[in-house]
């Protein structure tokens, strides 16, 4: 089935690229509509959508509309059509594309069948107003928690610095158990500042865009203060940590608090992960971009062509992602059952994937029986060309921005 997106918007283009085996055209508001089994309007208060489109039967309609122009879309378009509220999610929008396909096929089938068309049809529109209620409570929730996110960094930035007070002696001397029971606290304090602080940002995603604040950082640096970090985790399992960081040629652009962040919440998936006494290794290294994605081993290219990418790999000997979750586990709300459930209810490795492609880079996790594989890349040069490509609208991340599961993955 053709799926036609009108709007102007490539972020909505990147999100139908992530649906696989979905044939899809883009066409621009006042250009000519190709025909389409499913069209997707990235609706506007002067949209005008024509009348012989509407007409068509077995043909399957959502708008993505702003909450303050459901008034104006309803008295447009009446009927069974279905909305997204904006900002909408990846997730939501291609669970409403899957939705809207299979109801298409049921369609078809109804009419070949030439029964329950009156209650079938009913039935859909019943189920469009439950969504539509659903996504405005959902919307609700997430403003509730947003503000309830902001509210607490505060206390928790305050008693951190507390924290640090007591255990550096500068408000009366401690006890080595004192000061061992205040750095743990500060451990803490850290982990949860930045938990809210990602959480914060998944919520909001969306509704305004956050660009990192890039500058020329130290790579071996960020891994040394992430493991700083962990290791109260390391130390009480008794991990063996080896770290293998190649400087790159290149300088290579980040925000170090965000990157250091990625690296905290994959070092501590490890931990939890890895069984007492296991390992985990680190590995850095400048590569190819392609080679990243679609090699097993990586490529380090040569004096005439130097690498254009930096890769960080994260390996232990703890349980292993199973290849059918693999390109799930970065998604918000993400989780399976059982004890060895990596996802982390879907938040820690969220977060990992929404500051990876800020930075316009990729990540992913190796499915393997043998440990835990997980593993992003970050573009090497100048900030100049990388802002450049971000304003036109070419994107220096593969063709799925999303990936899960690279060429290394699938050998």
């Amino acid at each position: 089935m053709q799926v036609c997106l009108v709007s102007h918007n490539s972020e909505l283009e990147a999100i139908l690229g992530e649906c696989k085996d979905l044939s899809w055209v883009v066409a621009h508001p006042g250009s000519p509509v190709p025909e389409a089994s499913l069209y997707i309007w990235d609706f506007e208060k002067d949209l005008r959508i024509p009348a012989e489109i509407l007409a068509q039967e077995d043909v399957q309609h959502l708008f993505l509309a702003d909450p303050k122009h459901l008034d104006s879309l309803e008295s447009d378009y009446q009927g069974a059509v279905a909305v997204i509220l904006k900002p909408a999610t990846p997730f939501t929008i291609k669970a409403f594309v899957e939705m809207a396909l299979k109801t298409l096929n049921l369609r078809k089938q109804a009419r070949e069948a030439n029964t329950l068309r009156h209650d079938r049809d009913a039935l859909l529109q019943y189920v469009l107003e439950v969504n539509l209620k659903l996504q405005e409570y959902d919307q609700e929730r997430s403003n509730f928690l947003a503000r309830a996110l902001h509210d607490l960094r505060a206390p928790l930035t305050a008693l951190h610095g507390y924290c640090g007070l007591l255990g550096e002696g500068r408000l009366g001397p401690v006890t080595s158990q004192q000061r061992e029971l205040l750095e743990r606290m500060c451990h803490s304090t850290s982990r949860l500042g930045r938990l809210a602080s990602g959480a914060f940002e998944l919520l909001v995603q969306g509704r305004f865009e956050r660009l990192p604040k890039l500058a020329t950082e130290d790579i071996e640096e960020c891994v040394t203060k992430a493991l700083n970090d962990v290791y109260p985790l390391v130390e009480d399992k008794n991990i063996d940590v080896t770290v293998q960081i190649v400087p790159p040629d290149k300088p290579l652009f980040f925000e170090a608090e965000q990157i250091e962040q990625v690296l905290v919440n994959l070092f501590e998936n490890s931990c939890r992960f890895t069984q007492r006494g296991g390992n985990i290794e680190i590995r850095g290294y400048p590569i190819f971009w392609e080679a990243a994605l679609h090699r097993p081993n990586g490529f380090q290219g040569n004096r005439m062509h130097p690498p254009d990418a930096y890769r960080i790999d994260v390996l232990d000997s703890g349980a292993g992602v199973p290849e059918d979750l693999a390109e799930k586990i970065f998604e918000q709300y993400a989780s399976y059952s059982g004890s060895l459930d990596r996802s982390g209810g879907g938040l820690g490795l969220a977060i990992c994937k929404l500051i990876i492609t800020a930075h316009h880079g990729a990540i992913w996790a190796t499915p393997s029986k043998d440990g835990g594989r997980f593993s992003f890349v970050l573009p090497l040069g100048p900030v100049q060309v990388r802002e450049q490509a971000r304003v036109s609208g070419a994107s220096e991340a593969p063709s799925n921005p999303n990936l899960a599961v690279c060429g290394e993955a699938r050998a």
